[in-house]
């Protein structure tokens, strides 16, 4: 079996999103603007990043038996994203979300988790570790008790192997599953939060505050994710912010993803030796690329 960089265990969606001019009231009906259908999710999107980077990267994820299920796993392999792990289920409708966007900036959304809601195969995952350098692993497979324990079983097995590993916790993630998640920090080598997951799970304190306490529950580095003010790396004896990547004549297009292909930015940089300034230009990078070149990756 040929040796792969990342294991990414993530979710896979479908995202339809609709720009509406307003919201109908219950039973009412409005005309979108603009519509757009792509595939989502947070680990399938740092997935097929990474290997569109060049990072030799295999997924694991749940997708329903459905049509979507069919042109969801054409698209993933499309990108040269090893998809060995990538299970159909029976009788599951892969995981739809719709999103609405209202001229005042507010989103509304309606999903169903549908196949991501069952936990991964973690006694197939296991044995081909060894394959692997570095294991990254989205929030969002965490919801569920049964998909906690084996995702806490292969991070176990993992890092007896001796990967690193890398947790980006997600919104939802970390408002709901927020005790699953500190539990996983001694074994976490980088942990991707943007600044709402970050005041989720350390409380409402000064910011500094809250990396220190993340970092005193022993995850090795936090790298957090600011938007337009950039990104900062902190660990036990190192911080370093960088300013966001600008240029005025790049229009922003498509914020929706920036995170996640930032984390493909910088796992791809830091796991080839790059410096933890070097590994936070290259994420800012990818997650401007992301913002005003939507095409570029994929979606």
């Amino acid at each position: 079996m040929q040796p792969l960089t990342c294991l990414v265990l993530g979710d896979i969606n479908i995202d339809f999103s609709l720009q509406t001019p307003l919201y109908p009231p219950e039973g009412g009906r409005t005309h979108a603007e603009h519509a757009n259908f792509r595939l989502g999710g947070s680990g399938c999107m740092t997935a097929m990043t990474l290997s569109r980077l060049g990072c030799a990267t295999a997924l694991a994820g749940n997708l329903g038996s459905d049509v979507l299920g069919d042109w969801s796993l054409g698209r993933i392999a499309s990108t040269g994203t090893d998809c060995r792990f990538i299970r159909r289920l029976a009788d599951q409708q892969t995981g739809f979300f719709m999103l609405v966007a209202t001229p005042g900036g507010s989103q509304t959304t309606f999903g169903s988790r549908g196949a991501n809601a069952l936990p991964l195969p973690a006694d197939e995952i296991i044995p081909d570790l060894a394959n692997f350098k570095h294991l990254h692993i989205s929030g969002y497979t965490l919801a569920g008790e049964d998909q906690f324990h084996a995702v806490r079983r292969i991070l176990g097995r993992a890092r007896q192997a001796g990967l690193s590993a890398s947790l980006d916790p997600g919104v939802c993630s970390s408002a709901e599953a927020r005790e699953k998640i500190l539990s996983f920090l001694p074994d976490v080598n980088y942990l991707l939060p943007n600044e709402l997951e970050l005041r989720q799970l350390a409380g409402d304190q000064p910011p500094d505050a809250q990396v220190g306490a993340l970092l005193a529950l022993g995850c090795g580095a936090l790298i957090l994710k600011m938007g337009e003010r950039g990104s900062r790396y902190t660990d036990a004896g190192h911080s370093v912010s960088l300013p966001a990547v600008q240029n005025t004549a790049a229009a922003a297009l498509a914020a929706t993803g920036a995170g996640d292909c930032f984390n493909a930015g910088f796992l791809k940089a830091i796991l080839a030796g790059a410096s933890p300034g070097e590994a936070l230009q290259a994420g800012n990078e990818i997650a401007f690329r992301k913002i005003t070149n939507p095409g570029e990756f994929p979606g």
